[in-house]
């Protein structure tokens, strides 16, 4: 079973998988098609936190270990996560080093937003 969240502001259909989904709206599905994993990986839905424990054989990181390890690189964040990460920076100095690291254009467009937000328009 996978959970998936529609992170558009409007509503997404999903075809091969007969799916519509309000904004925010959070469904569990038996498997991802290939709609599905497009969608995901073009920022239209994410994955969100399984709400069960891990195992607790597992190596777990405190929650200041994962945010600055996600801080550091957004790369390895799906797009949407990444530009959810990009509304809640006010630092200017790493939106500019963000910004030039990142390659996906949905991300640098919400990372120029930002930047001209947090300076006031002097961008």
């Amino acid at each position: 079973m996978f959970k998936v969240k529609n992170v558009r502001p409007g509503i997404l259909v999903i075809a091969d998988a007969g799916l519509r989904l309000e904004p925010g709206r959070v469904k569990e599905v038996e498997e991802l098609t290939p709609h599905m994993e497009r969608a995901i990986s073009a920022g239209l839905l994410a994955r969100p936190e399984k709400d069960e424990d891990p195992p607790a054989d597992m190596n777990i990181k405190t929650k200041e270990e994962t945010d600055g390890e996600t801080d550091l690189d957004w790369s390895k964040l799906p797009a949407a996560e990444a530009i959810s990460k990009v509304g809640g920076e006010n630092d200017t100095a790493r939106l500019k080093s963000h910004l030039a690291n990142e390659k996906r254009r949905t991300v640098i467009d919400a990372l120029k937003k930002r930047l001209v937000e947090v300076e006031g328009g002097d961008s």
